[in-house]
């Protein structure tokens, strides 16, 4: 829907438009060294098309004509808008797009949602400028809530064979080892391997759900609230090719899988497996080396891993296995009831008496 874009002023700081205007939104896009396929003005089309959001971005103009945009997307009622997100949980990152985002800019952001009168408003920034966030979020926030996060990312500069140099010995063991193993590897930008990804998916919460002493209906419905098979094939059929299901079989049978967003980098948001399979052919080190490359030959400087736990955990210790290095950022909340906080407590109270972790990490 076509939206005739308003303006205000962030008090001498900055005038903001809102729906940002797409010229600009493409200028600042160009000039972010991080940006992803979620920060693209196309997304949030996609967003609002497939999941009913309407388009709420904002532009932000200062006075030396310095600009950023913020990717956001609202829920209304009566025309009213209720609820804004930058992004919706299952979208990616979103968080400002621009040249090198400086704290001063965050801060004036933050004044800026902090005028909103809304239900709810959420922003999960690029973990590429989680120091700016940090460092940029007002304490004084009324009705604030920030939640540590933490992601890993690998810098792609200096190509293909630099980028293999900084691999861990285990990581270049692993590659070789696959690549002796008579693996299938299948790069689809269609959306047809989907239905193989999602085979291999219902797989693998199995094994979730007995890690996390849950049943396995709970892991998946979770699971498909948050990633919903039938928002994926809309995605792969919207994107033009920005979706790559990368696909590895062994003697026809489907081993392991990860799906990779590509944009002016690229993300790679989702990954499953056979573990019994997986473990011993060493199929998921491939499949990320292959799409690490293709990365390369497209020129994207950076390969986006998503959100990793905290610590010396096992989804962290793989990803560093390749270069990645670990970023923290805040996520972002405004409420005007402080219903996080309350979940927060809930879930603090159900975890000591249960002694059993509450919830799954999210992805973004």
């Amino acid at each position: 829907m076509n939206m005739i874009p308003w303006s205000w002023t962030v008090g001498r700081a900055a005038n903001v438009v809102s729906p940002a205007p797409r010229d600009l939104w493409r200028a600042a896009l160009s000039a972010d060294p991080g940006a992803l396929l979620s920060h693209t003005p196309e997304w949030i089309d996609m967003i609002c098309a497939v999941d009913g959001w309407t388009d709420a971005s904002r532009l932000y103009v200062w006075p030396s004509g310095r600009h950023v945009v913020l990717p956001m997307v609202a829920k209304r009622i009566c025309n009213l808008n209720i609820i804004e997100e930058s992004l919706p949980q299952g979208w990616g990152f979103g968080g400002l797009v621009g040249a090198e985002v400086t704290p001063d800019e965050v801060a004036t952001v933050c004044a800026d949602l902090a005028r909103q009168r809304l239900l709810r408003l959420r922003v999960c920034p690029n973990s590429l400028q989680g120091s700016a966030w940090t460092d940029g979020i007002a304490d004084n926030l009324r009705g604030a809530v920030t939640i540590p996060r933490r992601a890993h990312a690998i810098d792609l500069d200096g190509g293909t064979d630099a980028v293999w140099k900084r691999f861990s010995d285990n990581a270049r063991r692993g590659i070789r080892k696959a690549e002796k193993q008579s693996l299938d590897v299948e790069c689809d930008t269609t959306g047809r391997s989907l239905s193989v990804f999602n085979d291999l998916w219902l797989l693998s919460t199995q094994r979730w759900a007995r890690q996390q002493q849950r049943p396995v209906w709970f892991v998946r419905s979770q699971g498909n609230h948050v990633n919903p098979p039938k928002r994926w094939q809309q995605i792969a059929e919207r994107t033009a090719g920005g979706t790559s299901i990368w696909v590895a079989r062994h003697c026809g049978e489907p081993v392991a899988a990860i799906v990779v967003l590509r944009g002016p980098n690229d993300h790679y948001t989702r990954g499953a497996m056979n573990k019994e399979l997986a473990g011993p052919t060493r199929a998921n080190f491939l499949l990320h080396w292959l799409a690490i490359q293709d990365a390369c030959r497209r020129g994207a400087r950076w390969y986006q891993m998503g959100q990793s736990g905290w610590g010396d955990d096992q989804v962290s210790r793989f990803k560093e296995n390749f270069g990645a290095q670990a970023y923290e950022f805040p996520e972002l909340l405004l409420e005007t009831f402080p219903i996080t906080r309350l979940v927060q407590v809930a879930r603090g109270i159900v975890k000591r008496l249960t002694r059993v972790p509450i919830g799954l990490p999210r992805r973004p």
